[in-house]
């Protein structure tokens, strides 16, 4: 699951109850402000990490002044939302401390160090929509990671013909490239051939077992809505999956086409409506 502005993934609040929908907003509104701030290449590295461990201390305790007066806005509301709520800061604080370790430049060196990662980058966005309507944890708890870990990837693997992107930001395990021998730079190539091919659809390869595990979590999610969601997200991504088989990610973004994004929606809505 993914918040924020992404046409293939973006939150679709009208799918949840009215009284949620500002909730939903203020965490979303939070995670796009952290997220920009770790990719802004004008500013230092120093700066991104007193920026988020401000966002961090605003949670904490209100803290002012931020950096601007949006910062302010979007901290103090995620703050309000959450005592409002009853939903434990826990899921924006991992959240920061992926952000940080990106800052850092840190590397994930195996498929096992992404999968860590991706339980502080990507998971808390799920965790924390369960939390929202009151679902068990225990139950959905690893499906919704799974399958968030997969969106999370898919996203980053999109901006891989972004020349602006530092590598770390792109979920590709730094051990894959060394068994295919080859380094970073091969992904500035304007395009995927060989050894740099292989490397992509390895990483697909993980996608695609991700998102088999997260296939049981909209049986298991009794919210009307969220069960919709986790269902067009999800039928999304295996699409974005295919297409990222067949098109060049380096040569062009990756994305899935209007009719696509489309289709996924109706059959959200036919599967929820045949449960509920």
């Amino acid at each position: 699951m993914r918040l924020g502005s992404d046409p293939d993934f973006s939150l679709m609040p009208e799918l949840f109850a009215e009284p949620l929908r500002m909730h939903l907003h203020a965490f979303s509104r939070f995670v796009r402000l952290a997220d920009a701030v770790t990719d802004n290449n004008a500013l230092a590295r120093d700066e991104k990490l007193a920026r988020l461990t401000a966002l961090e201390a605003a949670l904490a305790d209100g803290r002012e002044p931020l950096w601007s007066p949006e910062a302010n806005s979007v901290a103090k509301d995620l703050r309000t939302s959450l005592q409002a709520s009853a939903i434990p800061v826990e899921h924006a604080r991992h959240i920061l401390q992926a952000f940080r370790r990106d800052a850092r430049g840190h590397v994930c060196h195996s498929w096992h160090d992404l999968m860590i990662y991706c339980q502080f980058a990507a998971a808390p966005i799920g965790r924390y929509m369960l939390h929202l309507v009151g679902e068990d944890i225990g139950r959905c708890g690893r499906p919704a990671d799974a399958l968030c870990g997969g969106l999370h990837i898919l996203r980053q693997l999109r901006d891989c013909e972004d020349p602006t992107i530092h590598f770390n930001r792109l979920c590709i395990p730094r051990q894959f490239l060394d068994d295919a021998m080859i380094t970073p730079q091969y992904l500035r190539a304007p395009s995927a051939k060989g050894q740099t091919r292989a490397v992509l659809d390895r990483v697909l390869d993980g996608v695609e077992r991700l998102l088999s595990e997260s296939r049981p979590l909209s049986g298991l999610i009794r919210n009307r809505g969220l069960t919709m969601h986790a269902t067009i997200v999800l039928c999304r991504a295996h699409r974005l999956v295919r297409r990222f088989r067949v098109r060049d990610p380096l040569r062009e973004r990756v994305g899935l086409a209007p009719w696509q994004r489309t289709f996924c929606r109706w059959l959200g809505t036919l599967r929820a409506v045949g449960r509920f």
